[in-house]
């Protein structure tokens, strides 16, 4: 549990107008805030009496619940050594996102958020609250505080379907009739909107992810029964979501790198799929064979020496094959190809 000073159940919380509703709803899912009142406001004398205020007042001082990031030379993530880095090039931990008060609210608050919600052992609630934080709370971070999707060049287009668009559309508009009563209703819809979106990836992450990582784990620890190089895993299901769990389980086993392919079912054949390089999705640690890349059938069988062969994708990043023995055979000559 946190050692933060806990706030009465009768407690009240300061934002500044318009913002931080997702901070605002963590806050309440815990039994000490849960009744917390919401006052937004910029004025000291107000900020001065409140118990817990988030992202006004220019103080990040977790053991006096201010919880801002604007104030000149902030830069927390949420693993880093306090107050080491000044930017991201400094940044000594996993991540390199600049917090915001959601953020922050999070990195000091979300396990025990987790453990509230989800009623899940230590080891659980710091894998989850990492996934989450990866999925979630960290582009809230970086669009709150300006970081360009796009380090080099011009986006292709604007995203207006995420979240933080989402809720911008709940404020009032410019030619719109306003009030303080009409500002607390949009916020509290903002607040709500928020905290569902926050419950569904953190269903996903418990119900789905979660039980995924005991999937990959038992195909790492069989791996060298598939095939003798130990770089293929057979999966029971290609919808399992396996791409960070190879990523951390490889890490865990001194492997990085290591794993090559992955082998599963999928309709009525086998897939062969290439695993990425982490941070990426179609830029392959090991691709299928150039000379089977956009073959189908009988080309495909002609052209791999491997019967049941059906297809292999143009960008090589995946491929099929009717039988499993089919499938190894692929992942197998891919493997030797690349030493060839």
């Amino acid at each position: 549990m946190s050692q933060l000073k806990l706030a009465p159940a009768s407690s009240s919380v300061v934002t500044r107008p318009g913002r931080e509703a997702l901070a605002c709803w963590m806050l309440r899912q815990l039994p000490d805030y849960a009744g917390s009142e919401v006052t937004r406001s910029r004025e000291r004398r107000i900020l001065a009496k409140m118990d817990i205020v988030v992202d006004v007042g220019d103080v990040y001082d977790p053991a006096q619940l201010r919880f801002d990031h604007h104030q000149r030379g902030f830069f927390e993530t949420a693993d880093g050594i306090p107050g080491a880095a000044k930017g991201p090039e400094e940044a000594t931990g996993r991540w390199k996102t600049r917090l915001s008060s959601s953020g922050l609210v999070y990195k000091h608050f979300g396990r025990e958020i987790i453990q509230q919600l989800a009623d899940t052992d230590p080891k659980s609630t710091e894998l989850i609250w990492a996934e989450v934080y990866d999925r979630f709370i960290e582009c809230i971070d970086a669009i709150d505080n300006g970081v360009e999707m796009c380090a080099v060049g011009t986006p292709r287009f604007k995203d207006c379907t995420g979240l933080s668009a989402r809720v911008a559309r709940l404020n009032p508009r410019w030619n719109e009739a306003c009030d303080d009563e009409i500002l607390q209703s949009r916020f509290e819809a903002a607040s709500a909107m928020c905290g569902a979106e926050f419950l569904e990836v953190l269903s996903d992450v418990l119900e789905s992810w979660l039980p995924a990582r005991a999937c990959v784990a038992e195909a790492m620890a069989t791996r060298e029964e598939v095939h003798s190089s130990g770089q293929v895993l057979r999966l029971h299901s290609g919808k399992l979501p396996w791409r960070s769990h190879v990523f951390d389980l490889e890490r865990e086993l001194h492997l990085e790198g290591h794993i090559k392919f992955l082998v599963y079912p999928e309709e009525d054949l086998f897939r062969v799929r290439a695993v990425p390089i982490e941070g990426r999705f179609f830029t392959n640690r090991l691709s299928l064979p150039e000379a089977w890349r956009g073959l189908r059938d009988d080309a495909l069988v002609q052209a791999s020496g491997i019967e049941g062969s059906c297809f292999a994708h143009v960008n090589g990043f995946i491929g099929g094959n009717y039988t499993l023995e089919g499938a190894i055979a692929m992942a197998d000559a891919s493997l030797r190809s690349s030493v060839a």
